[in-house]
């Protein structure tokens, strides 16, 4: 009888399987295909890799800006590849080998499974070859999340990519579509520009990044259509042909006739579907909803010793969320007096060129909850470090209440603005207002910097400073 049996070795079954085993629990942890999850294989560390190796390319090619005379230098998309599965070794080598968690006491069986009973779980052990029946105390579901297709006339007969697959790609496509404006699609879309592709994005919205500030997805869209993709906004996609060695598309705009193109791939970055199939959950009790598997503010399914985390719940599908929510699932399944979640306050970063980064709420959604609302914004050629490395792209925005200074939202698009939002989420989550981040020192020159510079205008453009200086002679 185990004391916990984690189903998932994603972000948060990789937290709870060393919580676990280092608080002396029997800890067994059951995955599929490989230890990391869709972060260290499809998600995060391959993209952040791409990235940065289609940020050298760009470097490269506007090297004489900086008076660096370079030529020759194509990326060669077989190298880059090298690069993005080294990347991954050493994570996996260092971070999510099974072994280092065996050597910890977690009893890590790789192979599929379902429930038989609530207390029970049977796996098909692909090591061993053997079905093995696991019998446990609390069991946590963290099976993640898989990417979908839209429908989408003539799709099912074209060999297109998706978050997984893109990384199978072997030979480099000279034209590219992009079907979804999202995170993924911007990161990949620019990364495939970046290293040589002409990439046309297709996005049925008015405009792309749309979880984003209004201000955030005008500004992005006009760097990257700036930076030479394609971006076709209120786009659908009429019908797909597949040729030998290509795909026609025909695309469709209410203001216009349809329009036919062709593309060598297409790169379907429209959503996510939580990964439920076959774990006999219904047969348990345990309630599946459209976005995922049910669970209350405690991460608890409706069956009381079955809980539930990351993607596979539908909340926030993010890497640092999920390690979140198995830091709550580790209090509330081994100590007393559990906790609820709090989603409160939740950053999180588009990993394109200038960086999107958010925490909080929009500017439209604090006027909706607040009413009048102060909004501070600093653009990244004011930032002295910006100038100094010719990355001015981007801007700082940040909403809080007229009289106090509380911080309601901050949206920050800029190079390294992924790290620089973390102060601000420290303020956000301590309920520390602006003027008392602007009493806090900065290194000079530093990106954070700007913040202080924000913070700074509290004292002369809030709402509170303005009234003052009306009512005092």
């Amino acid at each position: 009888m185990y004391d916990l049996t984690i189903i998932g070795g994603g972000s948060a079954g990789l937290v709870l399987a060393v919580a676990g085993a280092k608080l002396g629990k029997k800890t067994a942890l059951v995955e599929k295909h490989r230890i990391g999850g869709d972060c260290l294989w499809t998600g995060c560390v391959p993209s952040k890799a791409l990235l940065k190796a289609a940020k050298v390319a760009n470097y490269i090619r506007n090297a004489e800006k900086y008076g660096i005379g370079v030529q020759g230098n194509a990326p060669d998309w077989h190298r880059v590849m090298d690069y993005v599965r080294g990347t991954q070794h050493v994570i996996e080598e260092e971070h999510d080998n099974p072994e280092r968690f065996r050597e910890m006491g977690v009893d890590v069986i790789f192979g599929d499974g379902h429930f038989e009973a609530s207390d029970t779980f049977v796996v098909a052990d692909t090591e061993s070859g053997e079905t093995r029946t696991l019998e446990s105390k609390k069991f946590v579901v963290s099976t993640g999340s898989r990417p979908v297709a839209p429908s989408i006339p003539g799709l099912e007969t074209c060999d297109y990519l998706d978050s997984e697959t893109v990384w199978e790609l072997e030979e480099f496509p000279e034209r590219l579509l992009v079907v979804g404006a999202g995170p993924i699609g911007i990161e990949l879309g620019q990364a495939f520009c970046r290293l040589g592709a002409d990439v046309t994005i297709a996005q049925r919205s008015g405009r792309i990044l749309t979880k984003e500030d209004a201000d955030v997805s005008a500004q992005m869209l006009r760097y990257l259509r700036a930076e030479g993709i394609t971006i076709r906004l209120n786009t659908n996609i009429a019908q797909v042909v597949q040729h030998q060695e290509s795909t026609n598309v025909t695309f469709s705009n209410s203001e216009q006739e349809p329009t036919e193109e062709t593309f060598d791939k297409i790169l379907i970055a429209a959503g996510r579907a939580p990964n439920v199939e076959g774990l006999g959950l219904d047969k348990i009790g345990v309630h599946v909803g459209s976005r995922g598997i049910e669970v209350n503010n405690k991460l608890q399914t409706r069956v009381r010793n079955i809980y539930a985390a990351g993607d596979v719940i539908g909340h926030y599908l993010f890497t640092h969320v999920a390690a979140f929510q198995a830091q709550l699932l580790l209090r509330n399944i081994f100590f007393p007096f559990s906790n609820t979640i709090n989603y409160g306050v939740v950053p999180w970063t588009t990993f394109c060129d200038p960086e999107v980064a958010r925490c909080g709420l929009t500017e439209a959604e604090a006027r909706e909850k607040y009413g009048a609302v102060d909004v501070f914004t600093l653009d990244q050629h004011d930032v002295d470090r910006a100038v100094a490395e010719g990355e001015t792209h981007g801007f700082s925005k940040v909403i809080a209440t007229r009289w106090t200074g509380k911080i309601l939202g901050v949206h920050l698009v800029g190079a390294n603005a992924g790290e620089v939002v973390h102060e601000y989420v420290l303020a956000m989550q301590q309920g520390i207002p602006l003027r008392k981040l602007s009493g806090m020192i900065h290194v000079y020159p530093t990106h954070s910097s700007g913040t202080w510079r924000v913070a700074g205008k509290w004292f002369s453009e809030s709402t509170l400073i303005q009234t003052l200086r009306k009512l005092l002679p």
